[in-house]
């Protein structure tokens, strides 16, 4: 008995046929001529077909990866559409602080106009809810306090030589600052006293809200007004080259040119203007032309 042969396995079974030689013939098929004849085998066709597909995706890729065609790939335009929105949000925050800030600044402005300014308590009541940490005061430049002095002198000379508009005329130029009888604004704790070399030319005198400041001495209104920095202003000329001014007042009970006698109220003390953090009264003393310490003369 002949013994069987073994059969090949597959893998043999596909090199050998792999191997196999064909020919593709073309032929026209109304005249049966032969328009072309190739050789083929299955490895070669294999490898053909192989290739064709890697550069169709490798076209297909390029396409993708290069024109907005991407933005169509599942989980691309999820990415694309993240990065959007949270761009979006930042700038959202970014508007809304910045709105937040001009609604402050419009309320604050209002309380400033109607003299309905936040007292030094409230915003202290206010910090301590918000547990926030008063920011530290930027310091002036020696620019910003030069001119600040020169504006102020300037003003108070100007006005100081002007002799019109009711203004009382100069006593004797010889009578001393010493000899002339003052009367206190307003009675109260000194919180910061005169200082030029820091551009703080008076003292700041604190009372309690809505007290009435008075008059150091008779004389004429000549500046009645509202300032950025220094909020509601009155400033009065009196006799011997003296000019008093009274900052930061919630309310200003005279007008420019009215005549006021020593002791009388002139405005209510408030917290107006940038340069102040509580109700108190910023009081300056000019004599011929110049800031004194109004200590010197006074007692608060």
């Amino acid at each position: 008995m002949e013994p069987q042969e073994k059969k090949p396995g597959r893998w043999a079974r596909f090199k050998e046929s792999s191997k196999d030689n064909y020919r593709l013939v073309v032929m026209n098929a109304d005249t049966f001529d032969e328009v072309g004849a190739y050789n083929l085998t299955p490895l070669n066709l294999y490898v053909a077909i192989s290739s064709l597909i890697l550069l169709l995706s490798i076209l297909i890729f390029f396409i993708i990866a290069w024109t907005p065609l991407r933005t169509y790939v599942p989980g691309y335009g999820d990415v694309v559409q993240r990065r959007e929105m949270t761009a979006m949000e930042n700038t959202i925050e970014d508007l809304t602080e910045q709105l937040e800030a001009q609604v402050e600044y419009t309320e604050n402005f209002r309380r400033i106009l109607v003299g309905d300014a936040k007292t030094f308590e409230e915003i202290e009541k206010l910090k301590d809810s918000l547990e926030l940490e008063a920011p530290e005061p930027v310091p002036l430049s020696e620019e910003e306090i030069s001119l600040r002095r020169q504006s102020d002198l300037e003003r108070v000379g100007r006005t100081a030589r002007q002799g019109g508009g009711g203004v009382p005329t100069s006593g004797s130029n010889a009578v001393p600052l010493e000899q002339t009888y003052l009367t206190v604004p307003v009675n109260g704790e000194i919180s910061a006293g005169f200082k030029p070399e820091e551009n703080h030319l008076g003292v700041d005198v604190l009372a309690p809200q809505s007290t009435p400041i008075k008059a150091a001495a008779e004389g004429i209104v000549f500046m009645s007004e509202f300032t950025s920095a220094n909020g509601n202003v009155i400033g009065i000329q009196h006799d011997n080259d003296l000019i008093t001014f009274y900052k930061h007042n919630s309310e200003l009970l005279k007008k420019v040119g009215d005549r006021v006698n020593s002791g009388e109220a002139v405005a209510i003390i408030g917290n107006t203007g940038q340069l102040t953090t509580g109700p108190h009264l910023h009081f300056e003393i000019w004599h011929r032309g110049k800031a004194v310490d109004p200590v010197d003369y006074l007692s608060f």
